[in-house]
């Protein structure tokens, strides 16, 4: 570290780029930096000056970073939490004491498996801190996020994460088929052509097509649909009453088949692969609640990909 350097620079700018990436706004920067506008006006002007680079340019829906400015909060954001921790150290978070609630959002085919997951850990753990599971997906886990309730987000990687948001890989997962064997009968493993013939229910948050009839139509086929629902969970009622085939992520799929007494055999389609992602706020990257419960994630994902 070249302190000479350094001593020449006002490090509480930093503190005000760091807020104005996560606002995208003057107004809003001052605001929760107890500053005038114009002397964040000034700060962003100083900041220009430090790194060469426009930093923020103007659109209809805000200030939007450059490309520089988004390398430079990546790097700035763990330090100013790590920072943030040496000076106002926190106890380490206690979840056998605190009465802290965890705000999950997630879809509901990830709340199938880790609902009672939790659940049983907390039993086992004694711990008393809570957890409360909210409902999302991948087209609206931004704005999850966003919420100051929520904690984590679980959900598909999405391809572009901005500096306002941290990310950690929990697991990979493919899709299986699930099916009643008192209503169907297939071969071991279900062939193109059984899939092909076979009457499906469809599972899609707009109930609209998705991968599986992409797929059928470059194979000029057509699936034959006879309902589709928002929900996965909806499967474990459905299912054993209707001779139908359910196409969903293999997690979720050998959770129900379990519950419900159904038959799960591999997909003859090529499936897509996807990974899961937890993601949250920047802002409470460092908070001794939000390391603990990434923790407890990743203790999940370990079971999860143990389990496939």
């Amino acid at each position: 570290m070249n302190s000479i350097d350094l001593r020449r620079i006002d490090l509480n700018l930093l503190v005000v780029f760091q807020v104005l990436m996560q606002e995208g706004n003057v107004t809003r920067a001052a605001v929760k930096l107890s500053l005038s506008q114009s002397a964040v006006s000034a700060a962003l002007s100083r900041l220009r000056k430090l790194f060469g680079d426009p930093l923020f340019e103007r659109s209809r829906d805000g200030m939007v970073p450059t490309w520089r400015a988004l390398e430079i909060s990546a790097k700035l954001a763990p330090s100013l939490s790590s920072i943030s921790g040496i000076i106002f150290e926190e106890p380490e978070f206690q979840p056998t004491t605190s009465t802290r609630v965890m705000h999950l959002a997630m879809s509901d085919d990830l709340e199938i498996v880790l609902a009672p997951w939790l659940a049983n850990r907390k039993a086992e753990l004694g711990w008393t801190v809570e957890f409360a599971i909210h409902q999302t997906n991948s087209a609206l886990w931004q704005e999850s996020v966003e919420n100051d309730r929520t904690d984590i987000v679980l959900t598909r990687a999405p391809n572009h994460l901005s500096s306002g948001f941290q990310a950690e890989t929990l697991f990979s997962s493919g899709y299986l088929c699930v099916y009643s064997p008192e209503l169907l009968q297939f071969s071991d493993p279900m062939t193109v052509e059984e899939y092909a013939n076979a009457n499906h229910v469809r599972v899609s948050y707009d109930v609209q097509r998705g991968w599986v009839d992409v797929l059928m139509a470059a194979q000029s086929r057509k699936r034959n649909v006879l309902c589709a629902i928002s929900h996965f969970s909806g499967l474990a009622t459905l299912l054993p009453r209707v001779a139908a085939v359910a196409t969903f992520p293999e997690y979720a799929a050998r959770e129900i088949a379990s519950v419900a007494g159904l038959a799960v055999t591999e997909c003859p389609l090529q499936a897509p692969r996807f990974t899961i992602s937890a993601i949250w706020s920047a802002r409470v990257d460092g908070s001794p609640e939000n390391m603990w419960l990434r923790q407890v994630l990743d203790e999940f994902a370990q079971d999860v990909s143990r389990q496939g």
